[in-house]
Formats: structure tokens, C-alpha cells, sequence
């Protein structure tokens, strides 16, 4: 499959790794934690300083479409994976993938068993009291129905990150379904809550860049 966008994403700086002093690129200047390719230390960034985040985090290697740092492109657009967090929920897992455009646009890439959903973080506002209380079959706006509510936890992640999350932390999420495979993600803990919008999209659909 031949493309003729532009798909060269800049490193915006270097860093040096506290624990075994390796050099370390950042794409994103955004990155809050970041994982070190030789060591395995888990790093947290703030206001340009640099220190171990406390854990570390090896997971289990998996067959996946997807390799950190290696642009791809889906729907005449280019990606850059930049990490992954791998979340169990009872019956199995997933792995969130973290990427960015060629603009510096944020999305969450989820895959799940072959099924690929691509979203970005919503800015609109969901009440606590009827977020808490979904359940399967119910409408929200009359836009969206629930079609899955579980608990996710953290089992280890890859890469860079925007946020610091714990290795084990948990936290509540419903899934909820709208028309032309439209998906909305509200996750919730410690009383936040966050949307995440989206659709859902074929592997087929996902060509890598050389």
C-alpha cells in the first residue's frame, strides 16, 4: 500500500536516564513518564527535571500491528506510537496505545482481542451521580447505550506516557456505543471523570510506514 503524506516526526529533545545515565528521545514534550529502553526504569518528567518514578515495569512480549516509535498511517493520516499501558478486566486484557498526528494531536488507540478503537479525550462534562449508576441497556443523551461496564487495572506499561499512572491502580469505565461505530469511553476514579470519543476501526485499515 503506497502513500504520499508527510510522515516525519521530529524528536523535540533528549534526556538522560537517572538510573543508567542512557540517552532517551521525547517526541512529545507533553511526555510525563517514560519508560527507559535499556534499564527499565520508570521515569517521571516535570518542569525539565528528571527522576525515577519508583516502579519499574517488564510486560510479557505480545503479537501486536503496532511498534513504539515506528510511524503508521490509517485514513491518509500518520501515527507515532509513543507508549502502551496494558489493563487486565477479568476476563482478559487490553493494550491502550498512546499516539500522536504529525500536528501533535493526542489519541488513545485500544486493542482488544483483534477489535481496534481510536480516540482522543473530550472536553464536555459528565455528572458523577449518573455516571456511577450505569448499566448495561442504558441511554445517556439519547445519543449513546451502555454496552459494557467493568473495572480496569493497570498491569505494567511501555514507552512514554502524558500522565504518571501506577503499576496495579484500577479504575471504573463504561463503554457505550452511538451509531456509524461511534464509541464513547468515560473512565472514573477518585470521583473524575473522562471521556474519551471515538470509532471503531478495522486492522485492515492500518498500514505501516518503512
Amino acid at each position: 500500500m503506497s502513500n504520499t503524506f508527510p510522515h516525519t516526526f521530529k524528536i523535540e529533545k533528549h534526556i538522560n536516564c537517572p538510573q543508567c545515565a542512557d540517552t532517551l528521545p521525547l517526541y512529545f514534550k507533553h511526555t510525563k513518564l517514560l519508560q527507559c529502553n535499556s534499564c527499565k526504569s520508570s521515569i517521571f518528567l516535570e518542569n525539565d527535571a528528571t527522576k525515577l518514578a519508583g516502579d519499574s515495569s517488564v510486560l510479557a512480549p505480545e503479537v501486536s500491528i503496532l511498534t513504539l516509535n515506528r510511524a503508521f498511517f490509517y485514513d491518509h493520516k500518520s501515527y507515532l506510537p509513543l507508549g502502551k499501558i496494558r489493563y487486565s478486566y477479568g476476563r482478559g486484557f487490553w493494550e491502550e496505545w498512546w499516539v500522536k498526528d504529525i500536528q501533535n494531536n493526542e489519541y488513545w488507540l485500544s486493542i482488544d482481542e483483534g477489535d481496534l478503537v481510536l480516540q482522543q479525550k473530550t472536553q464536555m462534562h459528565y455528572d458523577n451521580n449518573i455516571v456511577e449508576h450505569l448499566s448495561l441497556g442504558d441511554v445517556l443523551n439519547n445519543e449513546w447505550i451502555v454496552t459494557e461496564v467493568g473495572t480496569a487495572t493497570c498491569e505494567g506499561y511501555e514507552g512514554a506516557l502524558p500522565k504518571h499512572i501506577a503499576i496495579g491502580s484500577s479504575y471504573k469505565y463504561v463503554h457505550l456505543s452511538g451509531k456509524n461505530a461511534k464509541l464513547l469511553t468515560l473512565e472514573y476514579a477518585q470521583n473524575i471523570i473522562e471521556g474519551y470519543e471515538g470509532k471503531w476501526i478495522s486492522p485492515f485499515d492500518i498500514g505501516s510506514i518503512h
